[in-house]
């Protein structure tokens, strides 16, 4: 979860930093903003490895039960960190959790301490998971830091099978994420409103079903109600 205001990427993604919405880049440049966020993240590991303050812990529970979790589902944790989702989900009962994130060293913490999630070291909109295996698919705190969003929308959109929900959230709300933007170098995007969102995941066959712009959480599910066109 993004509670850093200060840490700068470095020179390399200056220009890519303080836009508010997304906007198209080259593959190349995605790279190197996930290669910049790799590097800045596994130095912030310690940081980000923090217990939450209850209220924070008392949203997390909350956009958890947005996904209507049931027993035996697939969960993809994308941007995991040191994985505070983690423990909230396996409350659900899932058959398995799969945890991805571009940081190996936030992704050690995770095993260090949830030996059954199973771990990725990718960006969402590379990874390289079977169509229509996930059931819920969480990106909580971290979608403004993709670089390539329509990327990550379509790779998603093609992991979850039809009823499969995508949860995007942040439990301090998009004013937060837009201070954060301003006050720091870390690549960062404002984050969608509703029909934003229903405009990039309609053609991928998902609707927006719950969408809350609340002063501390921001809150959006989708579900997948027809096949990706492939």
């Amino acid at each position: 979860m993004s509670r850093i205001k200060e840490p700068a990427i470095g020179p390399e993604c200056a220009g890519y930093t303080t836009r508010r919405m997304s906007k198209p880049r080259s593959p190349e440049q995605a790279l190197q903003i996930a290669e910049a966020q790799r590097r800045l993240f596994n130095e912030l590991v310690d940081v980000f490895d923090t217990p939450q303050p209850p209220e924070v812990m008392a949203r997390l529970v909350e956009i958890v039960a947005a996904a209507c979790l049931s027993p035996g589902e697939v969960v993809l944790d994308v941007g995991t960190g040191a994985g505070v989702l983690v423990p909230l989900i396996a409350d659900c009962h899932p058959s398995e959790i799969w945890a991805c994130d571009l940081s190996e060293k936030m992704l050690e913490r995770v095993k260090q301490r949830y030996s059954l999630v199973r771990t990725y070291r990718a960006d969402i909109a590379l990874l390289a998971l079977p169509s229509d295996s996930v059931d819920v698919i969480f990106m909580n705190a971290m979608y403004g830091n993709i670089a390539d969003k329509p990327g990550a929308c379509r790779n998603a959109a093609r992991m979850l099978h039809v009823g499969g929900r995508l949860v995007v959230s942040h439990p301090e709300g998009r004013a937060f994420v837009d201070q954060l933007r301003d006050a720091s170098d870390l690549f960062l995007e404002s984050l969608p409103t509703r029909e934003e969102f229903q405009t990039i995941l309609g053609p991928l066959g998902l609707d927006v079903t719950v969408y809350r712009d609340e002063p501390k959480l921001y809150l959006m599910v989708a579900e997948k109600t027809q096949p990706a066109v492939r």
